[in-house]
């Protein structure tokens, strides 16, 4: 079932195995329906965290690979403390994600309902199992085999991840909507990074590798008489599994510096010829030069988009960032926030 969890890492979501949170609440009050936070008077319940958390699931895995890890961090204090610990860290996080949602749709009317969040887990899904050929059912078994519930149920509750996801993006993009390269910063950043857009020379070699130096001579004058190619050559007699099915092709090798003498040789060598035996540190081998290319250099136009993409990046990013710690951080200082548990 590996495609299956291939979904996990793929829509990032949550697992929904339940851990109760600590703190007192009317008996009459459903664990999952607690209130563990309160956010500017917004509500954080009981299964968010335990969704978010996934301690559960985790405590199932660590028991599998070590026994007494699990039964010391179920049975001792300090043990009990750090999941606490990391319990209190995830609903700090999501105490984020609730503040993040509300300056979203507070300062750009940006607002995600729970219903769109939903259609978009469901997309997700769909376009998981068309990818990997497996279908509902057989996800829905997996997912309940692994104690989380059937694909309903895990829909329903990545919808609290996929709703401050999706603000995120939304929010990103209007935070950062400023941003602008222009065409005197693409070129001082091609003139600054010239280096980065050159190509050195490269020459593409084939090889035979061989147990011993008189080997590699027996080789070598079968090919030289005309006896074999050197293409065939590597298909009989090469070591080298990799290559000897491909003519003994080891693809394109490019220049650099402090490079063995060897291939120094190959780089004068023209092509056809052969270079070798040479002792290296796989055996003895033979080496053929079958093609080359000179060195060459991106022009600024054919680097221009690349460039855009990349100090547009840094532009957003640095945007972002700057937000984050102003507007979002004086934000949170002022929010009136409640922690239950």
């Amino acid at each position: 079932m590996k495609k299956m969890l291939l979904l996990l890492s793929i829509l990032g979501m949550v697992s929904i195995i339940s851990f109760a949170a600590s703190g007192t609440t009317a008996v009459s009050t459903p664990a999952s329906a607690m209130v563990v936070a309160l956010v500017n008077g917004e509500p954080i319940h009981a299964n968010t965290l335990q969704n978010a958390a996934n301690i559960g699931q985790t405590l199932m895995a660590i028991r599998k690979v070590n026994l007494k890890m699990y039964q010391l961090l179920l049975s001792s204090k300090e043990g009990t403390d750090f999941l606490k610990a990391y319990n209190r860290s995830v609903l700090n996080d999501l105490v984020d994600s609730v503040l993040m949602e509300q300056i979203a749709f507070k300062d750009y009317n940006i607002q995600v309902t729970e219903k769109e969040a939903l259609n978009n887990v469901k997309e997700q899904v769909a376009k998981m199992l068309s990818s990997y050929k497996i279908t509902k059912e057989q996800f829905s078994q997996y997912l309940q085999s692994q104690g989380y519930g059937d694909i309903k149920q895990f829909e329903e509750n990545s919808v609290f991840t996929l709703k401050f996801s999706m603000t995120v993006d939304l929010l990103k993009k209007a935070v950062t909507s400023s941003a602008t390269v222009s065409n005197k910063e693409i070129k001082q950043y091609y003139n600054a990074n010239i280096d980065s857009f050159k190509t050195p020379k490269q020459i593409n070699v084939e090889h035979i590798m061989l147990n011993s130096e008189a080997t590699a001579d027996k080789v070598l004058k079968e090919i030289k008489s005309n006896a074999i190619t050197f293409e065939s050559a590597a298909a009989k007699y090469s070591l080298d599994v990799q290559s000897k099915d491909k003519n003994g092709d080891i693809g394109w090798i490019p220049e650099s510096k402090n490079m063995p003498a060897y291939e120094v040789k190959l780089f004068s060598t023209n092509i056809g010829g052969i270079v070798g035996p040479v002792k290296t540190s796989y055996g003895w081998e033979l080496f053929k030069v079958i093609g080359k290319k000179s060195a060459s250099i991106k022009s600024l136009s054919e680097s221009s988009a690349e460039i855009n993409k990349t100090l547009l990046s840094k532009k957003q990013e640095k945007l972002w960032n700057d937000w984050l710690n102003s507007v979002f951080k004086k934000f949170k200082s002022s929010s009136k926030i409640k922690i239950m548990i």
